[in-house]
């Protein structure tokens, strides 16, 4: 009694210093799972796609300006985020990869270094720097889709803990009216969970084991789900009769500790056998059985230490209460299957059979299927997919490394034949290569082309200038004809004559007035004299015939005057002529002085023409030399791009970088019509390393190196890693299974166990995949049948061991009596197994909710078929036994 005691008091010492150990890490070790979980492989480098996008229409100019702002922004905190190169919608070699069709929406590529470890915690500073004004902006890719559904599944990982203890708390606090009964639940469940999680973070820190997000996700499920069952059947063993707890726990502990050992054996043994394999979800599971270790540690070490320091407190306050459950499920399927063995057994197999019909082997493996729907990543991602075409945002790209100088004519035919055979591959939409850096084959714009086209245009330049002179010479020639220095003269000859006219016409119509003076004068004496002379006869003949001598000369002073103003009115006409033929030599000096302007203006546009053409006479040879420079490293008669192209920057860097390469690397973009994730998508994959092997085989690059890289690579490579791990693991695991029941009973009846728990596995994912792609839309995610596969062994386990080793089947009523005493133990598992279930039923990530799902059905195929075959095969398999009996 005493060493008890001690035993008791040194474990509940030993787990208290674990425990406040495990507490004080606890800060450092969630960080650390933070990183590990969240962590990209050291040898892949990250890429992060920045969406900028218009959801009310087509980018408006400010917007656009917004974007380059926010580009140059990002461009100067490059040493900062620690990428590599910016490729951006602006760009034009990528702007018909990363502008929409329907200009709302465009695209930048953040290029990351490879030794960029702390890729998560950039994405949260490249978010704030990435908002635009006036623009929806998102950072996706599937890099950061990869950190965002870490993230999903540690958030879900959270919630599920919070409800399993929700959950644990009412149902084992109802089922046993007490309080103590679930805090020692939970607090069992809390300690088992943070010794194996300190446990697999401390080897993932200094032993470089794997570790996921779902390492933390198999931890939950034993110790918040499946441990909480352990519990519970323990609670409802002990009986509460007299209150003896501590006798009866003793009981209980001796009875069942070497069963539950054996039992759970198997399932540590295949969940440690991942660490093998080379994929990481594989490989990362083995924590599932560090927690079904720390379980049975706590349980059998710590719970027999605290049921004998709480005795009678353990089910306070309802200590004499007794709950009860009477099943009858598996009696009853037991006696239907004794009573029709063989019809039974024939259903049996026709249900296998119509379950195969089902199979629909692809799993999805897609990046954004497990995120959570209010990751501004996974909306991003969506706004792509609706905006691009399938496959244009993640191409493949292929990389071919040669042993010699890509420069020679024929590697350069090699290179654009097997770009044309690339394009020709079912479900390739374009291909961009060196050779077509377009898409498509611009004959017409090679280098080559490029210098002649030039040359032509400066050797019309110099054409026209020579017309230019020819032109300036005859007008030259034909203002020398002119003589403009004799007709000046003649102008200002004819301006003094018209001068001297003037003044005559002047003096003419002076003497004119005057004699118009005098002929009034006479006229008025005329009549004065008739008047004085009206009296006498003589006086009338002197005065007639002064009259007379008077009115002729009237009549010769008017025709004086009619002369004087004819002579007027031809000095008026002859000024007029005069000053029109002035108007005209005014006219005629303006236009010869205009010609003069214009010449002079000619001989200096001549000047400035005959700069231009010096100035693009250098520029020429400047382009000379860069095509020259351009022709040495391998590019000439291939490159064929526009001018302002040809001098883009992300043109020159790739040509540096070509160079820096010794003109031995090239790079192949391939886009697909398809989204990367898809079966369709492996497939073409496929077919595109085929065509690439057979292209290159009998060529003079045959001994070249190529490497596919992009989303869809990644996921092949995930896909191809996982079913080879599955080829050798699945045998294994099927060994395990069959053989390890068959030699703890070394009877066929154990055969007919491991065979039950294998259909009931197998029919339960065929189904949950079924009804997953009609509810969810949405294949079993790839971590669903591994982490549902473990949990449905680890019940199935510790049923089918205490099954084979109690049962004889050569008696007719002990498999009756094994099966019934079962019953309450299965109603009662059924009831706690809800925990489980609903807590993670109840998160947004989707495969917790495909993991639930699977569970149920396995575990309801397995409880209705497994007694039904047991009983059916026994009955055909024992009869004769037993009738001997």
């Amino acid at each position: 009694m005493q060493r008890n005691n001690t035993l008791q008091m040194t474990s509940l010492a030993t787990w208290l210093i674990l425990l406040i150990g495990m507490v004080v890490m606890l800060p450092t070790t969630l960080n650390w799972n933070a990183t590990y979980s969240q962590q990209l492989p050291t040898k892949k480098a990250a890429t992060a796609t920045i969406v900028y996008t218009n959801p009310n229409g087509p980018l408006t100019a400010k917007q656009q300006k917004a974007i380059k702002t926010n580009e140059n922004k990002l461009a100067a905190n490059q040493k900062f985020l620690g990428f590599r190169s910016l490729e951006s919608g602006n760009d034009t070699n990528a702007k018909h990869r990363l502008n929409s069709a329907d200009k709302s929406t465009e695209l930048s590529i953040l290029h990351f270094k490879k030794s960029q470890s702390q890729f998560h915690i950039l994405i949260p500073q490249l978010y704030n720097l990435a908002q635009t004004a006036g623009v929806k902006t998102y950072i996706t890719g599937s890099d950061v889709l990869t950190v965002a559904r870490a993230q999903s599944v540690q958030a879900a990982n959270k919630l599920a803990i919070i409800i399993s203890c929700i959950l644990s708390a009412l149902i084992l606090g109802g089922i046993f009216r007490s309080f103590v009964a679930p805090l020692i639940a939970l607090l069992l469940s809390g300690i088992s969970y943070l010794v194996s999680f300190s446990g697999i973070l401390l080897a993932t820190r200094f032993l470089q084991t794997p570790y996921s997000s779902y390492s933390n996700t198999g931890l939950i499920v034993v110790c918040f789900g499946l441990f909480p069952i352990a519990i519970g059947l323990f609670y409802q063993a002990l009986g509460r009769q007299q209150r003896a707890y501590a006798r009866r726990a003793a009981q209980f502990y001796r009875e069942t500790w070497l069963i539950s050992c054996l039992s759970l054996l198997p399932v540590i043994l295949i969940s440690f056998m991942g660490l093998l394999a080379h994929n990481l979800l594989l490989s990362s599971l083995w924590g599932f059985g560090v927690a079904l270790v720390s379980s049975w540690l706590v349980f059998y070490t710590l719970m027999p230490a605290l049921t004998a320091f709480l005795d009678d407190l353990l089910f306070w306050p309802e200590n004499r209460f007794q709950p009860r459950f009477h099943g009858r499920l598996w009696e009853s399927i037991a006696h239907l299957g004794r009573r029709h063995a063989a019809i039974g057994l024939v259903c049996l197999f026709l249900l296998l059979g119509a379950s195969l019909l089902l199979v629909r082997p692809t799993l999805n493996s897609a990046t954004d299927a497990d995120v959570s729907f209010s990751s501004q990543a996974k909306t991003g991602n969506a706004a792509i997919a609706s905006h691009y075409p399938n496959g244009k945002s993640a191409p493949i790209t292929l990389k071919l490394t040669a042993k010699k100088p890509l420069t020679a004519a024929q590697r350069l035919a090699v290179i654009d034949q097997l770009t044309k055979k690339l394009k020709a591959v079912p479900r390739v939409a374009n291909v961009y290569s060196l050779t077509q850096p377009g898409g498509t084959a611009l004959t017409q714009l090679y280098v080559n082309h490029q210098l002649q086209t030039q040359a032509s245009q400066l050797s019309a330049a110099n054409l026209n200038l020579a017309n230019t002179q020819k032109s300036l010479k005859k007008s030259r020639l034909q203002l020398s004809k002119l003589k403009l220095s004799a007709s000046l003269k003649q102008l200002s000859k004819n301006d003094s004559n018209l001068t001297k006219i003037q003044t005559q016409n002047s003096q003419v119509a002076s003497q004119a007035s005057a004699l118009t003076t005098d002929i009034e004068t006479i006229e008025a004496q005329e009549t004065d004299i008739t008047q004085l002379l009206g009296a006498s006869r003589s006086t009338k003949r002197i005065a007639a015939a002064l009259t007379m001598h008077q009115k002729k000369l009237v009549h010769d002073l008017k025709v004086l005057r009619e002369n004087i103003q004819v002579i007027s009115s031809n000095n008026d006409v002859i000024a007029e002529n005069i000053s029109q033929v002035e108007t005209d030599q005014q006219a005629v000096l303006s236009d010869f002085k205009a010609a003069n302007s214009a010449l002079k203006a000619t001989k200096t546009a001549l000047t400035q023409d005959s700069k231009n053409v010096q100035t693009a006479q250098q520029n020429l040879a400047s382009d000379r030399r860069y095509l020259d420079d351009l022709s040495k490293s391998g590019v000439v008669n291939t490159l064929y791009m526009t001018d302002n192209d040809l001098k883009t920057g992300p043109m020159k860097s790739a040509l540096r970088q070509f160079n820096q390469q010794k003109n031995k690397t090239t790079t192949f973009v391939i886009v697909l019509n398809t989204a990367p994730a898809t079966r369709a998508a492996q497939t073409t994959l496929s077919q595109l390393q085929s065509v690439t092997d057979a292209t290159l085989s009998t060529t003079t690059l045959a001994h070249s190196q190529t490497q596919f890289d992009g989303e869809t690579v990644q996921v092949s490579k995930q896909r191809h890693r996982f079913s080879q791990d599955i080829k050798w693991l699945l045998p294994i695991m099927l060994l395990i299974v069959g053989l390890y029941l068959f030699i703890l009973a070394r009877s066929l009846f154990s055969l007919y166990v491991s065979f039950g728990l294998f259909i009931s596995a197998t029919v339960g994912l065929i189904l949950a995949n079924w009804l997953s792609q009609i509810l969810f839309k949405s294949a079993l995610l790839v971590p669903v049948p591994l982490l549902a596969t473990l949990i449905f062994l680890t019940i199935g386990f510790l049923m089918g061991t205490p099954l084979v080793l109690q049962v004889n089947p050569a008696v007719a009523k002990s498999l009756q009596t094994t099966l019934t005493t079962f019953d309450p133990r299965l109603t009662l598992g059924s009831l706690f197994s809800l925990i489980l279930l609903l807590s993670l039923s109840f998160t947004e990530a989707l495969s917790f909710i495909q993991l639930a799902l699977s569970v149920l059905i396995m575990l309801v195929i397995c409880g209705i078929c497994l007694p039904f075959g047991l009983t059916t095969a026994s009955q055909l398999t024992y009869r004769k036994t037993t009738s001997k009996d």
